[in-house]
């Protein structure tokens, strides 16, 4: 063997090898992160609601649902669109559009904080539960520590940052169940979980800044941003305000009809049924929308074909993952909870419907809302509000209180009917996939089911 040709040996030898670069460039991508994230966020969260159930009591968890909503409430009545303006606008970069901005996020968010403040007395005996005032009015500083943060946070998106930004919400994640878990078994009240979420939000504000560059920012109102903002915003606004009003009305409404521990069971089944609508949602946000709006500034052809090859594995997965849930609920909720929680899993099973058609649903509205069709969305949730007011009210009538949870699980179907038809319109629309999904979603379920009859058993 010559000189040159052991030389060359041995640096192919000291080098890595290639099929290891492949595997830490297949980790790194977009959908694969959000995945890895959101298995690990769902497992903490497992970890902390098996934690925090058997150190606090049911009425605890009412407790939370209720303030939660409030929050909830007020945030979206003036929901305006940050993170989708930022992403989608031409000049996302300007340093005096980021200043705008973080002012006009700021300026809400003391606003909100304040709203609180002045609502939760009136708020607190419309729900019959005079005594959680001091809790509502203080969980407004939530709204002024988020409102303090960089908007690095929005533009890590928009540069495809998704690995950092997605380290960082685990950090914090991780320091909330630490703390709320450390002071749930030093307090035993609900102030544990308030707390946590002090301390979280003061991290992610402080990190935000520290680990992202150029994340320094200053009080600035730009016209132009401001015109372009509300231009913007005007549906987003309407549409949020619908959303609102059908995603929390269930919740202010049975607050009002239930106890605190039967709503407690409630608000524990909807917490487990999110998990998948974090991946739904994340999915959506951070990698589809991104891309296609990437793919409409560069004037792509074939939308379509874009749409559905970015969605499609991912989506196949999370519709067999999320039909698993639905016929698994029983042995998922004698799992992670004691037998005081066994009513959980029959509100499991209702509500992860809609978590089940949340991917497809938010795929559509990112892919309508990256073209343009940004009253997609309004006109989404006012089929929903109409849905919840019609079905809710006669399911109520009927069946009481589970009336009203059928018709909540039901209500994405009807809005996802609306975006195929605007899908269609666009020419953005494929049958075969959308009815491929539910096909695996189907299938998912009877695992599901099977799999408690088979396994849950032996877990008892």
């Amino acid at each position: 063997m010559s000189e040159q040709t052991a030389s060359q040996a041995w640096q192919n030898r000291s080098s890595p090898p290639a099929a290891w670069s492949r595997l830490r460039d297949y980790a790194a991508r977009d959908t694969n992160v959000v995945v890895v994230s959101v298995v690990l966020n769902n497992l903490l969260r497992a970890v902390s609601g098996m934690v925090l159930t058997r150190l606090l009591v049911p009425e605890v968890f009412g407790i939370s649902g209720v303030i939660a909503s409030v929050q909830f409430t007020v945030a979206l009545a003036t929901d305006l669109g940050f993170q989708a303006f930022v992403v989608r606008q031409e000049n996302g970069e300007d340093k005096r559009f980021l200043d705008t901005v973080w002012t006009v996020s700021l300026i809400r968010s003391l606003l909100l904080a304040l709203a609180v403040a002045v609502l939760a007395v009136p708020l607190s005996r419309t729900f019959g539960k005079p005594e959680l005032a001091p809790l509502i009015a203080a969980s407004g500083l939530t709204f002024v520590i988020e409102g303090l943060a960089s908007t690095s946070l929005l533009t890590a998106l928009r540069h495809r940052l998704i690995l950092r930004l997605s380290a960082l919400e685990l950090v914090v994640l991780i320091v909330q169940i630490a703390a709320s878990a450390a002071l749930a078994w030093a307090w035993g009240n609900y102030w544990a979980i308030l707390v946590g979420l002090f301390i979280s939000g003061l991290l992610k504000t402080v990190l935000s800044y520290a680990v992202f560059a150029g994340s320094r920012r200053w009080f600035r109102l730009d016209r132009e941003t401001l015109h372009a903002l509300w231009k913007f915003a005007r549906y987003v606004t309407g549409s949020s305000i619908i959303f609102l009003l059908i995603s929390q009305c269930d919740k202010l409404v049975l607050a009002k009809l239930m106890p605190l521990d039967q709503f407690g069971f409630y608000i524990l089944a909807g917490n487990l049924a999110s998990a998948p609508l974090a991946f739904a949602a994340n999915y959506a946000s951070r990698v589809l929308y991104p891309a296609y709006a990437q793919a409409w500034r560069d004037g792509t052809d074939d939308l379509r074909h874009r749409f559905y090859e970015k969605r499609r594995l991912p989506a196949l997965l999370y519709g067999f993952a999320a039909g698993g849930v639905i016929g698994s609920a029983p042995m998922i909720v004698s799992v992670l909870y004691d037998d005081r929680y066994a009513a959980a899993a029959g509100y499991l099973q209702i509500l992860c419907i809609s978590s089940l058609l949340a991917l497809p649903s938010n795929a559509a509205n990112e892919a309508l809302t990256a073209t343009g069709r940004i009253s997609a969305t309004l006109e989404a949730s006012v089929v929903k509000l109409v849905w919840l007011t019609v079905a809710g009210f006669a399911g109520y009538l009927v069946l009481g209180q589970i009336g009203l949870v059928l018709a909540v699980g039901l209500m994405e179907a009807p809005a996802l009917v609306v975006k195929w038809l605007r899908l269609r319109l666009a020419g953005l629309l494929d049958m075969r996939e959308e009815l491929l999904f539910l096909a695996v979603g189907l299938a998912g379920v009877g695992s599901g089911w099977l799999g408690t009859i088979l396994i849950g058993p032996l877990l008892v």
